[in-house]
């Protein structure tokens, strides 16, 4: 017999997950296309900083941060609940999260510190 039992409500809670994951996201999409749509002219420039430009340069530098560590994603089975899980697609999107985390928290140290010995 299988020692690895489900949870009763295993269903529901991948539901709710799903359900939540969809709203998040739909909120995001909302949430920026409002922000894109009250955008002035006045707001190109703020303090002397192109804002316009650093906030595409920073969208651009994102995603393709989210491409580079997909593509250097390991596809190496990984065992879980003594299964091997081989799906190259999920397995290299966990990786690209990790990564993508882990070079964030660095670049907001580095900004930190060059922040601080500047002013």
């Amino acid at each position: 017999m299988n020692s690895i039992v489900s949870p009763f409500v295993a269903d529901v809670m991948l539901w709710l997950m799903y359900a939540t994951l969809a709203l998040a996201i739909g909120v995001t999409l909302l949430s920026v296309a409002r922000r894109l749509s009250l955008r002035t002219k006045d707001d190109e420039i703020i303090n002397g900083v192109p804002q316009k430009r650093v906030a595409r340069t920073v969208a651009v530098a994102f995603a393709a941060c989210l491409a580079v560590t997909f593509a250097l994603g390991s596809t190496d089975a990984v065992i879980t609940n003594g299964q091997p899980f081989t799906d190259t697609f999920w397995l290299r999107v966990t990786d690209m999260f990790i990564y993508t985390t882990i070079i964030l928290v660095i670049g907001c140290f580095a900004g930190v510190v060059v922040s601080r010995f500047r002013s």
